[in-house]
């Protein structure tokens, strides 16, 4: 039994551990596996945008490099085809355009973009090198884990190789000989200068390590210039030039606050903002961006164009500390400006009160607008017309009704104005940039045709620009009837109404003062103590008319200085929507 049981023992001993071997070779074969799977997910990625676009001659002959480089285990390529059209482009053709401003490279295809490079394949001798020159590239960053230049639609790349520089001015330590080798030497570069005479900065070295000024941080890795020369210093730092690389883990950046109003619907605007964003990849910017379409960011620009002394703002306008810029051809500048708050951040700025010269500027343009609007042939006939009939009436009865048409005149042209800017205020977010362009061609249009009036009036000829016939017929027929002998309450109630209906009918004609104004003023908050301000103009040429004829002027009289005035009044009103067409065109192409 004893014997049976050692044997029994012995047999299970040498079964267990024959199932222990086994076992722990499947957990190699697990493990190699794992190790395997881990390997395949951990390889580094190299991600490239390629842009090429159909009919495209040289993209069709480098399709077999392209295929040839995404056989590469490593290699990921994120295709966008554009149109390179100028008057149909799509969301591809902005990303080119972003990325051409960003890498200072040529907007064209077929062209790619990887890492802090680009490579553009225009022309067959051309393009046997930059094969070449990518897959050298290729080779050397292969074990790195290079993201796409694109994600979502915002830029990663190009990524600076990002210096922080410790210095202490009150040594009168030297910088610019560092500077200019690290500027000279690497393409995308970005450099922080800390003066450590400020204790803040002081501290930041501290954090990281302490050393003696000039030092320098590379990534994680310190050089002090009392030992490293420049050359040197230099030459590891161009070791990241491809890649780039961010500041020391411990440093905190310094946000730079900038302010951005754009028109969404404005050509120039999208592109300054497509430099912004370029820069943005570069330099720690906070850009807050409001686009002047809606109203309430259009009143927010108004308050910081007060603070900045700017009576008239800009499509695109830029905010940063106490600068002001506005146009593609500043934004060296304004780059410029950001390096000045490198290290040092700086907050968002506030705003101030609306301009009064801003407010002055648009008020003279309702306040002359509605005057010109009101010497208009049109209106002026329509008075002294209703005068004539009103000579029928009783002497005591021509202040009242007179008043009373004007203010019928005034209340449904205040209507109309009123519904013309809610309209452009509806619409505006759609087709704004286009409407005001047609508002602003057509100004200038009828502007060509009103000196043209002026000109054949003069050699005793009938004016282009005027109410149609039978508008005129129906506006006489209104007036008689109105105008027959009835008490005084009557004839004014009615002579309300027929100011009401007179003045719809004569928007055809007077609508081309009114239109150009509107759409100058509707973002504006005042814009409705705008419209009661241009009415009131508007009515005043017929309340001096009134008054003259009280005063005893026969509406004879009165017709013969209409006749006189006439073409003066075509002059002025051409002149007037000239340059209010010629102000709205600068202000969309500048």
């Amino acid at each position: 039994m004893l014997q049976h049981h050692i044997i029994h023992s012995e047999k299970y001993f040498n079964s267990g551990r024959h199932n222990g071997v086994a076992m722990k070779g499947k957990y190699v074969i697990y493990a190699f596996i794992g190790i395997i799977l881990l390997a395949g997910f951990a390889r580094a990625d190299v991600n490239m945008a390629y842009f090429y676009s159909k009919n495209c001659l040289m993209c069709e002959k480098i399709q077999p490099f392209i295929e040839e480089l995404e056989n590469y285990s490593y290699v990921n390529i994120d295709k966008y085809e554009v149109t390179l059209s100028p008057y149909h482009p799509n969301r591809n053709d902005s990303l080119l355009e972003n990325l051409s401003y960003a890498y200072h490279s040529v907007r064209d295809v077929p062209i790619i973009f990887f890492a802090n490079e680009w490579f553009y394949f225009g022309n067959e001798s051309m393009a046997s090198k930059e094969k070449e020159r990518l897959l050298k590239s290729l080779q050397e960053l292969k074990n790195y884990s290079i993201p796409s230049p694109i994600k979502g639609e915002k830029l990663v790349y190009p990524k600076p190789v990002s210096i922080l520089l410790f210095y202490n001015s009150s040594k009168n330590e030297s910088l610019d000989g560092i500077i200019n080798a690290f500027e000279k030497n690497i393409t995308f570069i970005r450099i922080d200068k800390l003066d450590v005479k400020y204790s803040r900065n002081m501290s930041i070295m501290e954090k990281l390590g302490k050393g003696e000024t000039p030092l320098i941080f590379i990534g994680e890795k310190s050089y002090s210039l009392q030992i490293y020369n420049i050359s040197y210093v230099v030459k590891e730092a161009k070791k990241y030039e491809k890649i780039g690389i961010d500041f020391p883990s411990a440093y905190e950046e310094k946000s730079i606050c900038i302010l951005f109003f754009y028109r969404s619907s404005c050509i120039s605007c999208l592109r300054i903002k497509a430099r912004l964003e370029a820069l943005s990849t570069i330099y720690p910017l906070n850009i807050k961006e409001y686009d002047t379409l809606y109203k309430k960011n259009e009143e927010l620009l108004m308050k910081y164009c007060a603070k900045y002394n700017i009576t008239k703002p800009h499509n695109a306008n830029i905010f940063i500390g106490d600068k002001y810029f506005y146009s593609e051809a500043q934004m060296n500048e304004l780059e410029q400006e950001i390096k000045n708050w490198l290290g040092i951040g700086l907050s968002c700025p506030r705003e101030g009160e609306v301009s009064e010269k801003l407010l002055q500027g648009l008020l003279f343009v309702v306040i002359l607008g509605g005057l010109l609007d009101g010497i208009n042939p049109c209106a002026f006939a329509t008075l002294v017309f209703f005068i004539a009939y009103l000579e029928r009436a009783k002497k005591e009865a021509i202040v009242p009704i007179g008043l009373s048409f004007a203010v019928g005149i005034y209340i449904c042209y205040l209507m109309i104005s009123v519904g013309l800017l809610e309209f452009m205020n509806v619409i505006r977010r759609a087709v704004s940039i286009y409407l005001y362009i047609a508002i602003g061609v057509a100004a200038i249009i009828l502007g060509i045709f009103s000196l043209f009036d002026f000109f054949i009036i003069k050699k005793g000829g009938k004016a282009v620009l005027q109410l149609p016939l039978f508008l005129k017929k129906r506006r006489g027929r209104i007036i008689k009837r109105i105008t027959e002998d009835k008490k005084i309450t009557a004839l004014a109630i009615i002579a309300f109404a027929t100011g009401f209906a007179i003045s719809a009918l004569e928007f055809a004609c007077t609508g081309q003062v009114l239109v150009p104004v509107v759409t100058m003023i509707q973002t504006s908050s005042l814009a409705f103590i705008y419209l009661l301000i241009y009415n009131f103009m508007f009515i005043v040429p017929l309340l001096i008319i009134l008054m003259l004829f009280h005063f005893g002027y026969s509406s004879a009289r009165i017709g013969e200085m209409q006749k006189k005035s006439y073409g003066y009044a075509k002059l002025l009103i051409g002149i007037f929507l000239l340059v209010l067409g010629s102000v709205m065109l600068y202000h969309v192409f500048a």
